[in-house]
């Protein structure tokens, strides 16, 4: 059975624990596009459908793949698409980071270095707080403050 666009995205969301508002504000749509979206009333733009698979983490050509997505369409979608959120480009340089700073040896430079790393991030941290209303960057930020704690913890108290 070939399911329609809209009962795919509409599935996607659901799975995700995102209201059509939350998808919405992801996609820089209104709520009331992701409600015609997902009824069948409107068949979403190629750009809307290419926005959508990077939210849900597929290719566009995957995401439109067995429904009733017109083929005119599907053929001028690009095979592929951002599927990382600027907080997980984010987590992936801190961590960059933090193993750069592992890799100092020296004593001194590396707590001037994990100083200058600290201040950088902290602050980054603190503005984010104010932007996440997601649990999947809600978990994500809380990984990133428990790293940057690590941090602050090892500054204070040296090993040996």
């Amino acid at each position: 059975m070939v399911d329609s666009i809209g009962k795919r995205i509409a599935f996607l969301r659901q799975k995700h624990g995102w209201t059509q508002q939350s998808l919405a504000d992801r996609l820089a749509m209104s709520r009331v596009a992701i409600s015609h979206i997902e009824m069948d009333l409107t068949i979403p733009s190629e750009r809307s459908i290419t926005l959508m698979a990077g939210v849900f983490k597929f290719s566009p050509i995957d995401l439109v793949e067995g429904t009733t997505y017109p083929k005119a369409k599907a053929e001028r979608l690009p095979e592929v698409t951002t599927t990382i959120t600027e907080l997980e480009l984010y987590l992936a340089l801190l961590r960059n980071d933090l193993e750069w700073l592992e890799c100092l040896e020296d004593h001194n430079t590396k707590s001037v270095h994990s100083q200058a790393v600290l201040n950088r991030w902290s602050s980054r941290l603190e503005n984010w707080c104010i932007r996440i209303h997601d649990d999947h960057e809600a978990k994500i930020l809380q990984e990133m403050r428990q790293m940057i704690a690590q941090v602050k913890q090892r500054l204070n108290h040296p090993a040996g």
